[in-house]
């Protein structure tokens, strides 16, 4: 855990990992210059924690010394200000313990606020996290948004890389770096963390979480692993243009009659797609519904497709039905 000035929220933290049913956890919490009484809150509550206080260092540097202070064969990542459920860590133990072939595996989490209705947007994202459950399902996802739940993951420390300084989202950055170097990706189906949701947390006010800063994260995964030579964008507009101006594509595709040119590159219809002849189609539509219905069109048209925009939600696993 990498914390700071969490003091309203540390102490319901703490006794979730106090509740947990398997009990062989050690929590290295790394106070990033806190300036209220997180640390006070944190220190003599159990031999199991150890609290380091090297004063100001920033996220990814308290983040980083945690986990090089955590001799484990597993790490588990957790927030300050977020709630574990008891069985947390046995249900990821044991899930790693039989599938190791699986790097990283997170659950699904309810996510809340404290005084006021989720908004709609986040509302939304907590569905979209619901419909991600295989490491297919992380493939298909990861350039839309980050689809692992940072504060409910835990990896094995062979596959887990450092955090790595820079003007972007240090959690999606390391578990994209983490999945090129062949890290494979598993979700829950249960609840096993309540996210709290704060008009003030850092992936709201951050600068490194805005939204040109994770393109860039994206554009960089996307050009380390992407192989098709001909490579086009349906999608005109907010989540598109940045794709049109790094890659050139070999055509823009929009419903909107009065697009009708993007970076210089003449914007056709969904029916002209088939004779630009692209080798993958990125669906960069943000707009809700619109993604599915792009799939499908894009299916019925033979061309394979990459979603860089849309949270559009997966069909329903079998394992949805043990949800709790």
């Amino acid at each position: 855990m990498a914390v700071r000035d969490v003091e309203p929220w540390i102490g319901e933290a703490i006794d979730s990992l106090l509740a947990q049913t398997f009990d062989r956890w050690i929590a290295t919490i790394v106070d990033d210059g806190s300036s209220d009484a997180t640390a006070a809150l944190i220190e003599g509550r159990d031999p199991r924690i150890r609290l380091i206080r090297p004063g100001r260092v920033g996220l990814v540097e308290a983040i980083n010394r945690a986990v090089r202070d955590a001799d484990t064969p597993l790490v588990a990542r957790f927030d300050g200000d977020d709630v574990c459920h008891p069985e947390r860590f046995a249900e990821q133990v044991g899930f790693l313990d039989a599938n190791p072939d699986v790097d990283v595996v997170d659950s699904r989490v309810t996510c809340f606020r404290d005084d006021a209705p989720l908004p709609g947007g986040m509302a939304r994202f907590e569905r979209w996290l619901d419909s991600i459950h295989t490491d297919d399902d992380f493939d298909r996802e990861f350039l839309v948004d980050s689809p692992v739940c940072n504060p409910a993951a835990m990896v094995r420390r062979s596959a887990l890389l450092d955090c790595r300084p820079g003007d972007f989202p240090e959690d999606y950055d390391v578990w994209l770096r983490m999945r090129r170097a062949g890290a494979r990706f598993h979700k829950l189906p249960r609840r096993l963390l309540k996210w709290r949701d704060r008009s003030d947390r850092v992936t709201r006010t951050d600068p490194r979480y805005r939204r040109d800063a994770f393109f860039r994260t994206k554009l960089e995964h996307f050009g380390a692993t992407n192989t098709a030579e001909r490579v086009a964008v349906w999608g005109a507009k907010k989540h598109g243009k940045p794709w049109i101006r790094a890659l050139g594509p070999v055509a823009v595709v929009d419903i909107d009659p009065a697009v009708t040119e993007r970076q210089g590159i003449p914007v056709i219809r969904p029916a002209q797609l088939p004779a630009a002849r692209p080798d993958l189609v990125l669906v960069a539509v943000g707009s809700p519904g619109a993604r599915v219905i792009i799939e499908a069109q894009l299916a019925e048209m033979g061309l394979p497709a990459l979603a860089v925009a849309g949270l559009a939600t997966i069909p329903a696993s079998p394992n949805d039905n043990h949800v709790s």
